[in-house]
C-alpha cells in the first residue's frame, strides 16, 4: 500500500506542522513552489524522500510566507488575491503551528483571516 498522507514537519522531526492526505499535500507544494518561483524567493519546503511528505525549514519558510502575504496584501486583483489566498492560510496556519509568525499589515487583509479559525481547526 502507498503512503496514505503527506506529512509537512520541521527539518529537525520535532514537530508535524500539517499532516494532509497525500494529494493535497502534493498540491500545496506545488503551488507553493510556483508562487516561490514567481516571487523569487525559496519555499523551505524541501521533500523527504525517505518518509514521503515535506520538511519545512522554518526560517525559510516565514520569509516566504511573509512574501506572499505582502504579495496578496499590496494587490486588489480579484482573482490573484484568490489564488494567493488558498495557499496562503494553510501556510500561515503551518507557520503559526510551528511557532513562526508574519508582520501583519490589516488594511491590506481585507477578508483573508476571515477562515483562519477553520482552518487552524482543520488543519
Amino acid at each position: 500500500m502507498g503512503t496514505l498522507g503527506h506529512p509537512f514537519e520541521t527539518v529537525d522531526g520535532s514537530k508535524i506542522l500539517w499532516y494532509p492526505a497525500l494529494r493535497v499535500g502534493q498540491l500545496y507544494v506545488g503551488i507553493a513552489t510556483e508562487v516561490g518561483a514567481v516571487l523569487n524567493v525559496p519555499t523551505g519546503l524541501i521533500d523527504n524522500e525517505r518518509l514521503g511528505g515535506s520538511d519545512v525549514e522554518l526560517d525559510t519558510f516565514q520569509q516566504f510566507t511573509q512574501a506572499a502575504y505582502d504579495w496578496y496584501c499590496g494587490t486588489n486583483h480579484l482573482v490573484l488575491r484568490g489564488l494567493v489566498r488558498g495557499m496562503l492560510l494553510p501556510a500561515i496556519v503551518m507557520l503559526d503551528n510551528g511557532g513562526g509568525s508574519i508582520t501583519r499589515t490589516p488594511e491590506g487583509e481585507a477578508d483573508l483571516f476571515d477562515d483562519y479559525d477553520l482552518y487552524k481547526r482543520r488543519m
